[in-house]
């Protein structure tokens, strides 16, 4: 099975391109530089054309498209940026895809429902309360259209560490914590932490299988955004009493936020028989990673 991966320098994207995933892997993305161990093609996405002639010359199985606008207040703010990157790109990979037969794996977020009543299941009733969510269930639905083979999974809160990529909820905190900073966490909003590894392992299973359709994928454990920073403090035996809570409303954040949000995931688990991995699970996992040991010395 041959699976191209558009974002190919990000956590996902990295994640998928790792050798211990099996399945041959080519990544894209708009940078000149390979990553991975098998192929890479520098792309521009926003041009339907260059996307069409590249899953033509790959002839993947499946495109898995990581790359995203992932800054929910840059797309309230940068609305046309937004609509490029996370919907018009989307809808170029679709019509190569349909096109050329090939199926198309669209990440997804629990920013499509409005966090009233979390966590959700897939047959939930969607209500985003940002342009970026509204976005992205604007990208399922070019998705999930008859005649495409489609995929969408819906996940959110991702961790783990992969050098050279971004920092994310886990590995910025922990950086604060380790210099003796103070952070004021959200105390009002709700979900599950997802674990990179497990969404990686889970996409290209899903692929093996030719799944379609929409699924939910977040890890086992359900909390707040000040409770995760609290549980990783006292994880890597930092001080807690450095994470100090905060409302949603205090933080003055740009776009607005479901608060009671959260994934469920039984309709995944009972497909694949698999259990996502819990917050705990997850942090021992990246506390035995030899690169996060070496990158992050003032844990251990």
């Amino acid at each position: 099975m041959r699976l191209l991966v558009t974002g190919a320098h990000g956590l996902l994207g990295r994640s998928l391109l790792e050798p211990d995933l099996d399945a041959e892997m080519v990544g894209c993305g708009r940078g000149e530089t390979p990553v991975g161990r098998g192929a890479y093609f520098p792309v521009e996405l926003a041009d339907p054309q260059a996307v069409l002639a590249l899953v033509d010359q790959v002839k993947p199985d499946w495109v898995i498209h990581t790359a995203a606008l992932t800054d929910v207040d840059r797309c309230e703010t940068d609305r046309s940026f937004a609509r490029q990157i996370n919907l018009e790109i989307v809808e170029h990979l679709a019509a190569a895809c349909r096109q050329l037969g090939v199926g198309l794996v669209q990440l997804s977020t629990d920013y499509v429902f409005d966090g009233h009543r979390g966590p959700y299941g897939e047959a939930d009733q969607t209500n985003p309360l940002s342009y970026y969510g509204a976005l992205k269930l604007q990208s399922e639905r070019v998705v999930l259209e008859p005649g495409l083979k489609g995929l969408v999974l819906r996940t959110l809160w991702l961790y783990g560490y992969l050098p050279g990529t971004r920092r994310n909820l886990v590995t910025w905190p922990l950086e604060a914590l380790a210099r003796g900073e103070q952070l004021k966490m959200v105390d009002d909003q709700w979900g599950n932490p997802t674990h990179v590894h497990d969404l990686a392992q889970v996409l290209v299973e899903l692929c093996r299988r030719q799944v379609q359709g929409l699924f939910h994928l977040g890890g086992a454990t359900y909390l707040t955004r000040y409770q995760l920073t609290q549980e990783l403090a006292r994880h890597f035996g930092l001080d807690p009493g450095l994470v100090l809570p905060i409302s949603t409303a205090a933080a003055s954040q740009k776009a607005p936020r479901p608060l009671r949000s959260g994934l469920r995931t039984q309709a995944l688990e009972s497909l694949l028989g698999y259990t996502p991995l819990s917050l705990s699970q997850g942090l021992e996992r990246l506390a035995g990673q030899e690169d996060f040991r070496r990158d992050f010395p003032n844990l251990f």
